[in-house]
């Protein structure tokens, strides 16, 4: 079912909007409906980028003893694995 929206926009915008549609073989309306689409597919995106469960049971598995940087320790223990080879 298709809605019909009254929006208030500057003159220019319009002008530019309309003639980049022309453009680009689609109708304003089209193009408007698609960006309003990407919102919503772009919030459903930062919902999925929610931390898994298991990633959220191994949160914090691994003690390091001080407060260091993650990196840092991180960086330490490739250094010491491979500084051997």
């Amino acid at each position: 079912m298709l809605t019909k929206l009254t929006l208030s926009i500057d003159d220019t915008v319009v002008s530019e909007a309309k003639e980049y549609a022309r453009e680009s073989g689609k109708s304003l309306s089209k193009m408007i409906e698609g960006y309003l689409r990407g919102l919503q597919n772009k919030k459903k995106v930062l919902k999925q980028d929610e931390i898994p469960p298991i990633i959220k049971r191994l949160h914090g598995c691994i003690k390091t003893g001080d407060n260091r940087p993650h990196k840092e320790v991180y960086a330490e223990s490739v250094k010491e694995k491979y500084h051997s080879l």
